[in-house]
Parts: C-alpha cells; sequence; structure tokens
C-alpha cells in the first residue's frame, strides 16, 4: 500500500474524472486498470520463476559435486579396509604377523 502513496492524486483525480463520465467508459478504464494489473503481475511471477530455476540449477550442480565425492570415498574405503593393506598396517604400525604353523597349537576336544 505505502508503494501507492505518491500516486495517491492522480488517483484521486482519476476517480473523479470516472465520475463524470459515461458506463462504457468507466468500464473501459476498469478494464485498463486489470489489464496493467494482470501485466504487472506476470512479470513478477516470470521473474519468480527464472529466480527459482536459476536456484535449482545450483542445487542440482552441488548435488552432482556431492555425488561424485561420495562415489570417490566410497572408493577410497574399499582400498583401505582391503586385506592386504589391513596386513601391511598391522606389521608396520603394531609389528604383529601371521603365525607360523610351527607357532600354532591346534587341539582336538571331544
Amino acid at each position: 500500500m505505502s508503494q501507492l502513496l505518491p500516486f495517491r492524486p492522480l488517483i484521486r483525480e482519476g476517480i473523479q474524472l470516472l465520475k463524470n463520465t459515461s458506463w462504457p467508459v468507466r468500464i473501459l478504464a476498469l478494464v485498463l486498470v486489470l489489464l496493467v494489473i494482470s501485466a504487472h503481475l506476470l512479470v513478477q511471477v516470470t521473474h519468480e520463476a527464472r529466480s527459482q530455476q536459476v536456484r535449482l540449477q545450483t542445487l542440482e550442480g552441488e548435488r552432482d559435486a556431492l555425488q561424485v565425492e561420495w562415489g570417490r570415498l566410497l572408493l577410497e574405503e574399499s582400498v583401505l579396509v582391503t586385506p592386504v593393506r589391513l596386513e601391511q598396517l598391522a606389521s608396520e604400525h603394531f609389528q604383529l604377523r601371521l603365525p607360523e604353523t610351527s607357532d600354532l597349537d591346534i587341539r582336538v576336544i571331544q
């Protein structure tokens, strides 16, 4: 409503002019006003739709980048937890080794 404040005197003059005119002119003026309002709303809605489309494309790009990163992380995880890698880490960092057959004591309990 505050957007209409500068146009208030013009609106009052327009109303006074319409009071002194015939019905067909009043109807034509009303149709013209409604046409201008609908055109303004169309511009607003079009702008909002374009803004939302840009936002959607941005989010889709972010989603695609995250999907690629997720795939890389899954691949990295699968490489890091292979039995060969785990055995290598165990022997290097914790000095663990696979037991020799002579170190094994197998007992059968009946």
